[in-house]
């Protein structure tokens, strides 16, 4: 890891962990058997990609190298980015601390997770997952996740390994085969944003 991505993640897990004692407290969405972590925030065409877990949300973020990337988007508008698993839909956030920001929600709330440990393998799995390009012998990758966007459910299931040493998959919630985490990716933020602030779909 590098010092940049380290600084990032103590930056995160500081700044969620403050909101948590604050905003968030006495919240019904939190769990309480979570805790902040951040994992990740190495860059990934110019902007620091990273998962950050926190006991109401999950979220994949993107915090660009260059506040000025994000320039005439307020909080709340969607941008769609391609990662190099394909393309995911993020929402505009902004927070003190970080400033603008692009957040796609994974699990919000995180109910979930009985435990940290569950809920870290699983933030650690989805970053290795976006991080993967589709193979060759798979071409619709891309036309499946445009079909989840769009609320259709592509015809064949499948399941995918998303561990680095293959580890078994029963480690993880049974929801997280890859159409379920692609469905997740495609569900917006509902209630709070990841600041604990409210939120309208």
């Amino acid at each position: 890891m590098t010092d940049a991505a380290r600084h990032l993640r103590d930056t995160l897990i500081g700044l969620y962990g403050e909101i948590e004692r604050t905003r968030m407290q006495d919240m019904p969405i939190v769990n309480d058997a979570l805790s902040v972590n951040a994992f990740g925030f190495e860059v990934c065409d110019s902007y620091r990609l990273g998962v950050l877990l926190t006991p109401w949300f999950m979220s994949l973020l993107l915090i660009p190298e260059d506040g000025r990337m994000l320039e005439g988007l307020n909080v709340g508008d969607k941008k769609s980015v391609a990662l190099p698993a394909g393309q995911f839909q993020f929402i505009v956030g902004h927070e003190d601390g970080i400033g603008a920001y692009l957040s796609c929600s994974l699990f919000s709330p995180v109910f979930e997770f009985c435990d940290q440990e569950t809920a870290e393998i699983t933030a650690q799995a989805v970053l290795d997952q976006v991080l993967i390009a589709p193979q060759d012998n798979v071409p619709d990758a891309d036309a499946d996740m445009r079909a989840i966007w769009e609320g259709r459910v592509p015809a064949e299931p499948d399941k995918a390994d998303f561990s680095e040493n293959n580890q078994p998959e029963r480690d993880m919630p049974s929801s997280l085969n890859r159409r379920e985490l692609l469905r997740g990716l495609r569900r917006a933020p509902t209630g709070t944003d990841d600041s604990g602030k409210e939120v309208r779909s």
